[in-house]
């Protein structure tokens, strides 16, 4: 499943790459609620939709990857079995 990455707020610091992912690491806890972008083919019972909103298990944060889908366009993988909660 992908999720959509939220903005990300602007600075002028510049960031290491193991800074950067400690800091997108504690967003991510943060994160309540993300919008579900798109959903493979292991969901067949339409429990979760493309547009839904979904809160991933906190627990599940070293297994979020982010892959890019496009120049632009940028998404999280998690696993169906990380959602704990869909709004």
């Amino acid at each position: 499943m992908y999720l959509e990455v939220p903005e990300e707020p602007q600075s002028n610091i510049i960031l290491d790459k193991e800074s950067k992912e400690a800091l997108e690491a504690e967003r991510l806890r943060l994160w309540g609620r993300l919008i579900v972008y798109a959903v493979g083919s292991a969901i067949t019972d339409g429990s979760i939709k493309e547009g839904d909103e979904v809160m991933i298990d906190p627990s599940s944060i070293g297994r979020v990857y982010r892959v890019p889908l496009s120049a632009d366009k940028t998404v999280l993988l998690v696993s169906m079995f990380d959602i704990a909660h869909v709004w």
